[in-house]
């Protein structure tokens, strides 16, 4: 039993799984790192006076977002004082990529495709805001800031994938 169905890239996939729809859930995943450890945090207090799994799960999952995503939810912080309206946030971003991304990657040929240049072009600019010397991109230390980036660059990746065969593809017919 597969727990990862086929991936097949192109930007006229509507049944098996695409680059675009292996970010969603990439996303989705790393959103939910940084809830895991605030859920333990909430019940076990102590869990947040010392290096654990759980505090380098949320590093990574807070440095693998999306740098206008973590400053979003850095000035939500720093405007409410509420860890749960962060959760909510968290959350909802998931859900709402999950939902309105799939939708847009598997409308039809020409909005999917323009969907993929789009999120390619954010991940790009991402990544080069990465790249500059912020006080933001060295909050959770090296390690997390490389992992981070090598997670959207992957990310990136799975997006040209996509655009590439989808050209391929379109080139044939």
């Amino acid at each position: 039993m597969r727990l990862i169905p086929p991936v097949t890239f192109g930007t006229d996939i509507r049944k098996a799984l695409s680059g675009a729809d292996l970010y969603v859930r990439v996303f989705q995943i790393l959103s939910l790192l940084p809830v895991l450890y605030m859920f333990v945090a909430a019940g076990y207090p102590a869990v947040m006076t010392s290096r654990s799994l759980f505090s380098a799960l949320f590093d990574a999952g807070m440095s693998a977002l999306p740098r206008a995503e973590s400053l979003l939810l850095a000035a939500l912080y720093r405007h409410t004082s509420s860890e749960i309206c962060v959760y909510f946030a968290l959350l909802a971003a998931a859900l709402l990529l999950g939902i309105l991304g799939n939708r847009c990657f598997r409308d039809n040929h020409n909005s999917g495709r323009t969907t993929r240049f789009v999120f390619a072009g954010l991940i790009a600019a991402d990544l080069i805001i990465r790249l500059l010397p912020f006080a933001c991109n060295s909050t959770f230390g090296l390690p997390a800031a490389v992992f981070g980036f090598a997670v959207r660059l992957a990310c990136l990746g799975l997006i040209i994938l996509d655009l590439r065969d989808g050209c391929k593809s379109t080139s044939v017919k």
